[in-house]
């Protein structure tokens, strides 16, 4: 029972208690006793309405609620495939692919050794390309000013064809194209360490079906000093950044 209805209840009730009984002496008139008994009923009347509207706001109805959804909407991302004809990939999927590179037997005076790689791209459109290079291995101090990358450069007339994750290549510059123009990359000759430590260097659009040459140098003539150049290893990672519009 609300608020409302109790005291409404209390007040009828109160009312109804304060009408004489047959045993209450009656000291006035007729016509009194009927004014005083219609002013009992006049309030009487004002509470029953009173309590009735406490009853009809306990038990208003609730309104209809509507709901309607708009299911499944999608949200997709992109996709992006950088690889090379070594068989590395980087992006959808993933290969480290084979080196250019596996010289062995360096002495002093010994040749320069070419080598190169065909690097392509699809998927989402290129903003940027970027060539970076690390070096390492055991012999890193020894070797990285004792090299020189004599040639790094580029050529985007020519077409790439790679087989996803596979080497097909090995380094081979067949497939260079032998017309267009060639890009070069940082300085021409600089020692590893300088060339490296230059990057990373931006590659030019267009930077689909390119091909990469580099020419690295033998074992200068002077370094004849076994103690410190025999047995020594350097390693180059070569890496090609792209980012996306």
């Amino acid at each position: 029972m609300t608020t409302a209805a109790a005291v409404a209840k209390g007040l009828l009730t109160m009312t109804l208690d304060s009408e004489p009984g047959d045993g209450a002496p009656r000291t006035r008139s007729g016509g009194r006793h009927r004014q005083v008994r219609s002013r009992r009923r006049t309030v009487l009347s004002v509470l029953v309405v009173l309590l009735a509207a406490s009853f009809g706001t306990a038990g208003s109805w609730a309104a209809w609620v509507v709901s309607k959804p708009n299911p499944s909407n999608t949200f997709a991302t992109n996709t992006v495939l950088l690889q090379d004809n070594q068989g590395g990939q980087a992006g959808s999927s993933v290969s480290t692919g084979t080196a250019m590179f596996n010289v062995t037997n360096l002495s002093p005076g010994s040749t320069s050794t070419t080598a190169c790689i065909g690097v392509d791209f699809s998927g989402a459109a290129a903003a940027g390309l970027t060539l970076s290079a690390t070096l390492g291995g055991a012999g890193q101090a020894t070797l990285q000013n004792q090299l020189t990358l004599d040639t790094a450069q580029y050529n985007t007339s020519g077409t790439v064809s790679i087989t996803g994750g596979s080497n097909t290549n090995s380094g081979s510059c067949t497939n260079y194209p032998v017309g267009g123009s060639n890009v070069t990359i940082g300085t021409q000759g600089a020692t590893l360490q300088t060339w490296a430590g230059a990057g990373p260097y931006t590659i030019a659009s267009p930077v689909t079906n390119t091909w990469y040459k580099f020419t690295v140098s033998g074992l200068p003539a002077g370094d004849t000093n076994c103690a410190t150049y025999c047995n020594q290893t350097i390693t180059v990672t070569l890496t090609w950044t792209l980012t996306t519009t």
